[in-house]
């Protein structure tokens, strides 16, 4: 396996985790595109933090 890529595999995998642990693992809008809102909204919260 290629390390570099699997680098950042790890770094996603680790960030996917923290934003579960702290904004929850579900979402509660019924629309596809109000989801990718809220979990894009998660995103760029957890960046803000950071």
């Amino acid at each position: 396996m290629d390390k570099k890529l699997y680098s950042q595999r790890n770094m996603a995998e680790t960030a996917n985790s923290v934003i579960k642990r702290r904004y929850g693992d579900h979402v509660r809008s019924r629309k596809w595109h109000h989801q990718f809102r809220e979990i894009i909204g998660k995103c760029i919260v957890y960046n803000i933090e950071r």
